[in-house]
């Protein structure tokens, strides 16, 4: 009886040990995970002077998926450090996700939970630096410790879009005088998204050029004149009060941002009061005449405004513009050159209004 107890004893560590050979080393062992951070060359290829912080890191959260889209681990780094080495890593597949610029998510425990969050216009700030996220391509890889560091590089971009004036150029009738550039906002700028960009922007910033909730209001007392007036205002209005001489056209580097609108020309409602789908425009407040009698909207219409491109804008004025910051101006009145650049390569195309 206790020979056979013994001999039952050795057979169980003979199983522990070969159940011991049999698990994969890539199970158990640890490696080194060098994960470096790049933005995709930010500015573009017509800033000489970047506006505000368009392409500042401040900081970056990276954040280990498990191939069942659960939270391995979650590293912060500093604005200064764009890469960084990771000790002791578990051998395995990782989807790597990396947000720079953005609330701590501490919270976050699987992959569909940071994807599915949701961010706003609000969120971004010009002095400081914009929300950016980028994922690896594919998962990545990590072996022991034996092996070679594995190195993942992450492209992060923004979420907005930028729509910048330019220039505005003053071709009334001389008889006018000067053109003043009142203020220049955003309207149908788009305020909210997910982190992951799961579904499609939503809520309207200033839409159809009014305060917030009065889109359908036809009533001039809502319409957007100021800071004041607008949403979001640090990134979709600036009080510009610059005077423009006759015949004459002066240069602006004027930046306003806005979440990706896919409303395209054809789905566009420009008809002043709506509820509709539209599409994102620049919009110029000028005055002319007497004591500034003419005052009037100017209107740009940027079709289908993607994420992480800038909309250089130049204004033509010839004539009077529309007394509802949604309408259309006349044809003849208003010339503009769009220039969209992605950060890549750019090109041209002229509307006239």
């Amino acid at each position: 009886m206790k020979r056979i107890l013994i001999f039952a004893a050795a057979g169980a560590l003979c199983l522990a040990a070969c159940n011991k050979i049999e698990t994969p080393v890539a199970e158990q062992g640890e490696g080194t995970l060098i994960l470096s951070f790049t933005t995709g060359g930010m500015a573009t290829k017509s800033d000489t002077a970047p506006s505000g912080k368009d392409a500042s890191v401040q900081d970056i959260q990276a954040f280990l998926f498990l191939p069942d889209g659960s939270l391995y681990r979650r590293e912060t780094l500093s604005g200064s450090e764009m890469t960084k080495s990771l000790e002791r890593v578990k051998a395995g597949s990782y989807d790597i996700v990396a947000l720079a610029n953005a609330p701590e998510m501490t919270s976050v425990q699987n992959k569909a939970e940071l994807e599915q969050a949701r961010h706003t216009l609000a969120s971004n700030d010009p002095d400081k630096g914009f929300l950016m996220y980028g994922t690896s391509e594919g998962s990545v890889t990590v072996r022991s410790e034996s092996d070679a560091p594995v190195r993942a590089v992450i492209a992060v971009r923004r979420f907005v879009g930028r729509v910048r004036l330019t220039s505005v150029k003053n071709s009334l009738p001389a008889v006018y005088g000067a053109l003043k550039v009142d203020c220049v906002f955003l309207e149908n700028a788009l305020g909210t998204w997910t982190f992951g960009a799961t579904d499609a922007p939503s809520d309207y910033v200033n839409y159809a050029g009014r305060k917030a909730g009065r889109n359908t209001s036809a009533d001039e007392s809502d319409f957007i004149k100021s800071a004041a007036d607008a949403g979001c205002a640090a990134l979709t209005f600036n009080s510009v009060n610059r005077s423009v001489a006759a015949a004459s056209q002066e240069s602006f580097s004027l930046p306003f941002y806005s979440l990706p609108n896919k409303v395209t020309a054809a789905d566009d409602h420009f008809e002043g009061a709506t509820s509709g789908d539209a599409c994102t425009r620049l919009v110029v407040r000028a005055s002319y005449g007497e004591n500034g009698a003419q005052q009037w909207y100017y209107p740009v219409t940027i079709p289908n405004l993607e994420r992480n491109k800038s909309y250089d804008v130049s204004f033509i004025i010839s004539g009077p513009g529309v007394k509802d910051p949604n309408q259309r101006v006349s044809s003849g009145n208003l010339d503009v050159v769009i220039s969209v650049d992605p950060w890549v390569s750019g090109d041209e195309y002229e509307g006239r209004f």
